[in-house]
């Protein structure tokens, strides 16, 4: 499953969490997960240098900024 906008995640695009509203760069994307099949996964650094989960659903996200 993509962003919740529907677009697939590729490295270095920029995102919103949709609960948080936190904003980061995607570093890592794995896409249809072996361990959430039918679900893509991204790590995110966060643009206010928390730290957070390693790797979330990229449904939690919206993508604010195309990387390219």
């Amino acid at each position: 499953m993509p962003y919740a906008d529907g677009k697939t995640p590729i490295t270095g695009d920029q995102v919103q969490h949709i609960r948080t509203l936190k904003t980061g760069i995607v570093t890592h994307v794995d896409l249809n997960a072996g361990n959430t099949p039918g679900y893509d996964q991204v790590s995110v650094k966060w643009d206010d240098g928390s730290v957070g989960v390693g790797i979330s659903l990229a449904d939690g996200y919206r993508l604010m900024w195309r990387a390219s």
